[in-house]
């Protein structure tokens, strides 16, 4: 009656220890190492400072000068003054996320001046004291033309903001020539009242404004793009590992002690909770500049600090959800990762072997993005089958969660499915492994997986 009782406990009291003292080992060893203390501090200060972007173009800009253009009206005699507009438009296209300083009046972005010197004008843009230089003249039919003579490029952002100004212009001197007094060309221009609605009564509501679901889009894709480079970047650490420990014959000695699965198992724990350390880390200084934004630019620029809050589109659930998906989609790539690593026995046929791997983890990576910026329906049959496929759920259900196209049921479905694949793909990692370990000088092919998995 105890037989089986004590045998299960008494693998499980030699299993135990032996993942522990590996996984310890693992972690322990590359915690110590100058490239992981190096990337921490690089991966937090990147993150940092690209949370940080919006409040160090608003110092940029409240430091500098603002960018000075020179416009040149000749005989065009427009019926707008110019130079207002243009200084009024360009300023109000311009505006910072981030308040420069909402106590005091803060100096225009643009700085728009009459010239009447065209020759001057253009000299001013060469040697840098003005970023442009805009002529203005008459069509034959009587429409205003402009010449902008600058450094930018034709898709550059300056140049676009200027073009929108030239057309807004180019439409009040339309009207104004037609007889339409000014007041009634602004309520030519006002937006209508525009709803967007979901066809089913019964559906879930989506975001009421277009910036609500820009906000949605960009947290989803942000969250997305980090779980695949968390993935790429962590499976690879644990690929690496298995192929230099193999090609030192460190694995040799190591399996006198432990046995494959063992091996296995302590090195996915020990790389992973290192790897989800440091994401942690990285993940929690980004995030707390996010937040604390507003509160620094304060410091920094001045003015209101406003309330602390989570970004926009960016809620407690989603970050569960992203923590859910993060665990359970790095364990069955990891796995997967050192089982195939195991077949090979240099480090230099690391990329061939996890190479389908990889290309399988893009292609959901890739499906997900194209649905979520709408190049492929989010709704298609496509997108939700794979949402659901452990493989490319943890891509594929983020987006659709963080966008408003899924639900918590079917999110909870997903990560069912994805919990239990991750100890089939365990057992075939294993078997791999086991296999592979002591195999030498063997170039993988798909006949070696084969007889990898077949082996008894």
């Amino acid at each position: 009656m105890s037989g089986p009782t004590g045998g299960a406990s008494g693998y499980a009291q030699r299993t135990i220890p032996n993942i522990r003292a590996v996984a310890r080992r693992e972690f322990m060893w590359r915690l110590r190492t100058r490239t992981f203390k190096f990337t921490t501090v690089l991966l937090v200060v990147a993150g940092v400072g690209l949370a940080l972007l919006p409040t160090i173009f608003a110092l940029i800009d409240r430091e500098g000068t603002g960018d000075r253009g020179e416009v040149v009206v000749g005989d065009a005699a427009p019926s707008v003054d110019v130079v207002t507009a243009l200084n009024t438009i360009l300023n109000t296209a311009d505006v910072s996320p981030i308040p420069i300083d909402s106590k005091n009046d803060a100096a225009p972005r643009f700085n728009v001046v009459a010239s009447g010197d065209l020759a001057a004008s253009r000299a001013h843009v060469v040697d840098g004291s003005s970023v442009a230089a805009l002529a203005l003249g008459r069509s034959a039919e009587g429409d205003l033309t402009f010449e902008l003579y600058s450094k930018d490029g034709a898709i550059a952002r300056r140049t676009q903001l200027i073009r929108q100004a030239a057309i807004s212009i180019t439409i009040q001197d339309r009207l104004t020539r037609a007889g339409i007094p000014p007041i009634d060309q602004a309520r030519l221009f006002n937006p209508p009242e525009f709803e967007v609605l979901p066809a089913d009564p019964n559906a879930k509501p989506g975001p009421e404004s277009s910036i609500e679901a820009a906000s949605a889009f960009f947290v989803a894709f942000g969250l997305s793009v980090t779980l695949f480079m968390a993935i790429i970047l962590y499976g690879q650490w644990i690929a690496f590992s298995v192929a230099e420990e193999k090609n030192s014959r460190v694995m040799e000695v190591v399996l006198a002690a432990a046995t494959p699965f063992q091996l296995l198992a302590g090195k996915v724990i020990g790389v992973g909770a290192l790897g989800l350390a440091q994401f942690l880390l990285v993940a929690v200084a980004t995030g707390a500049a996010i937040i604390f934004q507003g509160q620094i630019a304060s410091i920094i620029l001045g003015g209101d600090p406003g309330s602390i809050s989570l970004p926009e589109g960016l809620s407690l659930g989603l970050l569960g959800v992203f923590l859910v998906m993060f665990v359970l989609g790095f364990g069955l790539y990891a796995t997967l990762y050192a089982g195939a690593a195991a077949l090979v026995s240099r480090q230099e046929d690391i990329n061939q072997i996890v190479a389908p791997l990889t290309l399988v983890s893009v292609a959901g990576y890739l499906v997900a993005t194209y649905a979520g910026t709408g190049l492929i329906p989010i709704d298609s049959p496509l997108v939700i089958v794979m949402s659901y496929i452990p493989l490319f759920s943890p891509y594929l259900m983020m987006t659709r969660f963080g966008i408003g196209a899924a639900g918590p049921l079917e999110v909870l479905v997903a990560i069912v499915l994805l919990a239990l694949t991750v100890p089939v793909a365990l057992w075939i990692a294993a078997r791999l492994y086991r296999s592979g370990v002591l195999m030498y000088g063997q170039a993988p092919t798909p006949r070696t997986l084969v007889r990898a998995l077949l082996a008894r």
